[in-house]
């Protein structure tokens, strides 16, 4: 069986690993993140390096991994191929002339589309109805190596980014490990990207929570659906960031109120006038309070009907 140095970092890369150990492939040497600070300023471990312990693999976490001392401890382990899955770091020209063709990176969008950080958020933000995962050969130049193979699934009309990276990790793992078994088939019908259909997106910000209003319903709960777990979504209500937990559209709002304005207080949800349909929000969570239903706000607390929330700076 072949050996593979394996270098990847958050739950995400986790699965890849743990199938290759399933399915008896030799990793010699694991190469993850160093430990970070958590909560409480505690140096928290990354959750490949975690399971690599579990299994009593040898590990090392360097701050940049094409560091010389790195590079010759890659070397020495004598790998057939070095899998990359959401590692963290570029990898430089020494590894890559070293390797040569056998550098393999899974990618967890379906390539040339959602170069970049954070694919999966960013195709449901967009309305994607489709995303998966990309098994490639890894250059200098960011997500631009040949295709060796695709795996695709459908997104929910409801589906977050949590729940499709749950699908597309195990798809990425399970493609991963068909290209490896049958590298060369794959390596001689790889494909090249087509640069007139590739996009770019980069990091999720915080202030990309905030909801305009003025933009469709279904865009907002696009945003919501992608936005999870982080930055969330939030509106502004008297100064304050009020987040949303929980939220629910309709498309088809026909009654007659301004973009932004708090067109009806039900006992368990607040609905609010968007572009195009409404917003009906479930679950909310005022600063410094727990997150809570709207009927348990509601119980003690009131919400004007008629404020306009896109007038709220």
């Amino acid at each position: 069986m072949c050996r593979i140095v394996f270098m990847g970092t958050p739950d995400f890369a986790v699965e890849s690993l743990s199938l290759l150990l399933e399915e008896g492939f030799e990793i010699p040497l694991v190469v993850t993140q160093p430990d970070r600070p958590g909560n409480r300023k505690k140096m928290t471990p990354t959750p490949v390096k975690l399971l690599a312990e579990e299994k009593g693999l040898e590990i090392i976490t360097p701050e940049n991994v094409n560091d010389a001392k790195v590079v010759e401890k890659i070397k020495a382990q004598e790998p057939d191929f070095i899998v990359v899955v959401a590692f963290g770091q570029k990898i430089g020209r020494e590894i890559l002339d070293y390797i040569g063709e056998r550098i393999i990176n899974v990618h967890s969008s379906i390539l040339p589309k959602y170069r970049g950080a954070a694919p999966i958020n960013w195709a449901i933000i967009e309305g994607e109805e489709t995303s998966g995962a990309t098994i490639m050969m890894i250059d200098e130049k960011l997500d631009r190596g040949d295709i060796l193979h695709t795996v695709a699934t459908r997104i929910g009309k409801d589906e977050t980014a949590p729940e499709l990276e749950e699908k597309i990790k195990v798809l990425g793992a399970e493609g991963l490990v068909e290209v490896l078994r049958n590298f060369e088939k794959y390596y001689e019908n790889r494909k090249s990207q087509k640069e007139e259909e590739a996009s770019y997106r980069g990091y999720l910000t915080k202030s990309m929570g905030k909801i305009d209003w003025s933009e469709t319903a279904e865009v907002i709960y696009n945003k919501y659906r992608g936005l999870k777990p982080w930055p969330g979504m939030f509106f502004v209500y008297n100064g304050e960031n009020i987040k949303v937990h929980k939220m629910n559209i309709i498309k088809n709002y026909n009654e007659s109120k301004e973009i932004g304005e708090v067109a009806e207080i039900c006992k368990d949800h607040i609905t609010i006038a968007a572009a195009e349909g409404a917003v009906e929000i479930y679950e909310l969570q005022f600063p410094g309070k727990k997150r809570m239903t709207v009927e348990q706000f509601l119980a003690g607390n009131t919400f004007p009907k008629g404020i306009n929330l896109q007038k709220e700076v």
